[in-house]
């Protein structure tokens, strides 16, 4: 997947649509699994395979300006995100 062509996919779009959203620095953990989910169901009704929460993008002028939001860090000495590894048995 390339995901620059897909950023300014998205960012070609003249609004934001029900199953993306851009955001520049904005991050609220209590509030993002609601995004989240919000964005998902909104992406099955309307037939789509994925739902996209984009940092880095100005959601009024889609202009691609970077974040500041460090995906590798923690919140309450927990990791935004979390890595499994497979075991063979």
């Amino acid at each position: 997947m390339n995901i620059e062509k897909l950023v300014l996919d998205l960012c070609a779009y003249d609004d934001e649509q029900e199953w993306f959203e851009f955001k520049e620095n904005w991050f609220q953990p209590e509030v993002l699994g609601e995004y989240v989910s919000a964005l998902s169901n909104a992406a099955a009704f309307h037939h789509k395979a994925q739902a996209y929460f984009v940092w880095g993008v100005n959601d009024e002028t889609h202009e691609v300006v970077g974040t500041t939001f460090n995906q590798y860090g923690d919140y309450n000495k927990e990791p935004y995100q979390i890595t499994y590894t497979a075991r063979r048995t």
